[in-house]
């Protein structure tokens, strides 16, 4: 009989590993902060290419208002500002997903692919609220 030590066991993660780290990452402000970092690096291009999107007005806009949304969950107002940032995160989808997956350029399916991920992120944590899991 082969015996298995503990070092060469592959633990995998388990449901509730992945649920308690996106928990954890939901009541940080770092995702929406890298969100808005991002939206913000990309107008210098935005304003170089007439054809590019999103617009410069539109990272400008978004970027700041997720920004804003990141100060609310720093603020100790996670449910809120999770609230907030998911729902500022589905508008950006809705004004710019479309085109940031279409154009086939990766910086925007990249800016698509990360409001998706906040809106899902956040939008767990607002709609789903747990105690426990909001404590601060």
């Amino acid at each position: 009989m082969v015996q298995i030590e503990e070092e060469d066991m592959i633990i995998s993660p388990t449901k509730s590993d992945l649920s308690q780290n996106m928990s954890r990452l939901a009541i940080t402000p770092y995702p929406a902060w890298g969100f808005s970092a991002a939206l913000l690096a990309t107008i210098p291009r935005a304003n170089s290419f007439a054809q590019y999107r999103p617009r410069p007005l539109s990272c400008v806009g978004f970027g700041s208002v997720i920004a804003f949304g990141g100060y609310i969950i720093s603020d100790n107002d996670a449910i809120n500002g999770a609230g907030f940032t998911s729902a500022w995160s589905i508008l950006y989808l809705l004004v710019n997903g479309r085109r940031g997956i279409t154009q086939l350029k990766p910086w925007p399916a990249m800016l698509s692919m990360y409001a998706l991920g906040n809106a899902v992120v956040y939008g767990r944590e607002f709609f789903f609220p747990d105690s426990e899991r909001t404590r601060v």
